[in-house]
Parts: structure tokens; C-alpha cells; sequence
């Protein structure tokens, strides 16, 4: 099964501060106040005399508490399916916390002479079946509410996950033509490094080395994957080691990266670019020039089961490697759920000055 955690991607509920300032409350409210004018028309209309307005309103916001606790409580917030044993059980607590309450307000009322009902003192058997029937009845509305706000937020996360996956299949078409691009005229490229490279020799071995490694990244780069859309996890690593390198020629020996494989065997494969792209990030929106705190990445097979660790700490005030390393992690999540179903895990800790992150694939 994929599981996919990320500590700051978590789910906001508005506050009952924010819910009584959103559009939401006032919409809630006008519903209540034409619903109780409905409602107390009737009684009105059918017996006057039993109209108290006390009893009225304290017994309105009882049920409408009723109707809250069964949509925000008794049901679940996260899924659409009912756990049924738990929804019973916590039917049965509200349905008790109800009658408790309802019957102490009617004693109080009476006590007081605030209430026009005197079942609960006349007829007590018939004052519970009253009460339970007008639980129910509360909490009809409050489930049939649920599975209309339900509904609503499924459809607006399917709209959501069918704009992402466009978005996503733009992108990567985008990516494939400048791919086609960068491959006008390889030979022409290759030649010109050997060129290069041959001539490098007599002037610096460093050069030389930086010159032959490009040449092997570039050619890695334009290189065709296998029929099954995967290449070669020795090969990925190598080019891994390769892109280290490079930093390493550029930083001038100032790059701190720790990367170490073990258990990698000549059939292994993966499908290409998952496990440089998070490297890429790394080395872009990571600190790299911290020699206390280098990048730290290790990568290990064991019973054909790819175990990859990234850990970097961020750049000072980078207030955007959330965004950077979202941009990477979709492409490669987009990766993952079409080669690797059901067969990999991606564990993010996005904290304040430190970036971790742990993949895990089924080869």
C-alpha cells in the first residue's frame, strides 16, 4: 500500500473564532432562524398555549446541538464510509447525554413555571419515546447534512486532483520537448567534449576529469531507457556520483555531500530520474557549503527492497523549499504511482531548518 506523509501537510479546520467570522456561520444561522420561525409558527397556529419562550429557545439550542454533535463528532471528518459500531456507540452516548439533559431543563422549567408540558411529570414513558423520536429526527438532519457536505468535498478534491494531474501532464510535456531539444545534434556535442577533453590533458588533470564527467552525465542524460521504461540502478547511481563530482569541481572541494550505496547488483533497475531529481533539490535548495552539516544521502538494497535517506539542512531564511522541493516531489510522485503501485513509500519531515526525507520502492 503507498503511504505518503508530510508533517506540514496536514489538514485546517477553521477555529470557532474564524467559523463565526465566515460566510459559512451566517448561512448556518439564517437556515436555524427560518427553521425555529417554522417550527415555532406551528405550535403557535396548533396550541398557543403551550408556546413558551424560554422552553422554546433553550430546547432549540439543545436540538441544534444535537444536530452539530451527530455532523462533527459522531461522524467521520476525514472519509466518506460510516465506521458503524463506532457511529452506534457514539449515537447511544449523545442519545443518553440528551434525554440526561433535556429531562433536568424540563424539571428546572417546570420547577419555575417556564414550561406549558407537563409529560414528563404526567407520563414518563411517553415523555422518552417523545424524546428520543425528536433526537432522531435531529439527527436525520444532521446525517443527511453530512452526506451532502460529503459529497461536495469529494467532488471538489476530485476537480482539485484532475487539475494537478493536468497541470502535471503539462509540465512533464514540457519537460519532454526541452529534452527533444537538448538533443539537436549529439554527436556534434560529444566530439566537441572529447575535443575538449583530449586537449585538457597537458594543462590541468582536474580539468581534464571535470570535462570526461560531463561528457559521461550528458550522455547519461540523453540515453534511452529499456522497453519497460527503467534503466540500470547501478547506472543512476554512478550518475549520481557523477553530478557530486561536478558540484564538487565547482564549489572547489567546498561541496559537502556524504552519499553511500550498498547492496546495489548489476539487475537492479529503476525508472530513471526519482532519485536524482530529490538529489537536484537537495543541491538546490539545501545548505552544501556547511561542512558541519552536509548533505547526508544513503542508498541501500536489501532483499530487493530500495531503501533511500535524504537529509539537508535548509538555506538561512529559505523561505521557499517547500515550494522548490514540491515542485521535484510531484514529478516524482507522478513516477512512482504509474511504475510502482501499491510497491513504495515517501516519508517527508519539512521542519524549520532541517529537510529529511525517506523513500523506500519495491524493485
Amino acid at each position: 500500500m503507498n503511504t505518503i506523509s508530510d508533517q506540514n501537510f496536514v489538514p485546517s479546520f477553521m477555529t470557532p473564532f474564524h467559523f463565526l467570522r465566515s460566510k459559512i456561520f451566517y448561512k448556518h444561522l439564517a437556515f436555524w432562524i427560518i427553521y425555529w420561525l417554522y417550527e415555532i409558527s406551528l405550535v403557535f397556529i396548533l396550541e398557543p398555549k403551550r408556546l413558551f419562550w424560554t422552553e422554546t429557545i433553550l430546547m432549540a439550542f439543545l436540538n441544534v446541538s444535537v444536530f452539530y454533535f451527530c455532523t462533527y463528532w459522531a461522524l467521520p471528518q476525514h472519509k466518506p464510509k460510516i465506521p458503524i459500531v463506532a457511529f452506534l456507540i457514539k449515537i447511544l452516548v449523545l442519545m443518553v447525554c440528551y434525554i440526561l439533559i433535556k429531562t433536568l431543563m424540563s424539571y428546572l422549567l417546570i420547577y419555575f413555571g417556564l414550561s406549558g408540558n407537563k409529560t414528563l411529570t404526567t407520563n414518563l414513558t411517553f415523555y422518552i419515546v417523545g424524546s428520543i423520536w425528536r433526537l432522531s429526527y435531529f439527527i436525520f438532519l444532521g446525517t443527511a447534512f453530512w452526506f451532502a457536505r460529503m459529497s461536495i468535498l469529494s467532488e471538489k478534491r476530485l476537480r482539485i486532483k484532475e487539475n494537478e494531474e493536468q497541470s502535471l501532464k503539462n509540465s512533464i510535456l514540457n519537460m519532454k520537448l526541452s529534452f527533444l531539444k537538448a538533443q539537436i545534434n549529439p554527436h556534434f556535442l560529444f566530439n566537441t567534449l572529447s575535443f575538449l577533453y583530449s586537449k585538457s590533458l597537458d594543462l590541468s588533470n582536474e580539468l581534464a576529469k571535470g570535462i570526461i564527467t560531463l561528457s559521461e552525465i550528458m550522455r547519461y542524460s540523453l540515453k534511452d531507457v529499456d522497453y519497460d521504461g527503467k534503466s540500470l540502478l547501478s547506472e543512476e547511481t554512478k550518475h549520481i556520483k557523477n553530478l557530486i563530482l561536478m558540484n564538487n569541481f565547482r564549489f572547489q572541494n567546498q561541496f559537502n555531500f556524504n552519499f553511500r550505496e550498498s547492496g546495489v547488483k548489476a539487475d537492479h533497475k529503476i525508472v530513471p530520474l526519482i532519485l536524482i531529481t530529490l538529489i537536484e533539490n537537495a543541491m538546490k535548495f539545501g545548505e552544501i557549503t556547511d561542512p558541519e552539516n552536509p548533505v547526508d544521502i544513503s542508498l541501500e538494497v536489501e532483499n530487493n527492497q530500495l531503501s533511500f535517506s535524504l537529509t539537508n539542512k535548509k538555506k538561512p531564511a529559505d523561505s521557499l523549499i517547500n515550494d522548490g522541493h514540491g515542485i521535484g516531489i510531484k514529478y516524482i510522485l507522478y513516477k512512482l504511482e504509474n511504475y510502482y503501485p501499491d510497491k513504495f513509500s515517501l516519508d517527508i519531515k519539512n521542519e524549520e531548518k532541517r529537510y529529511t526525507l525517506s523513500l523506500k520502492i519495491a524493485l
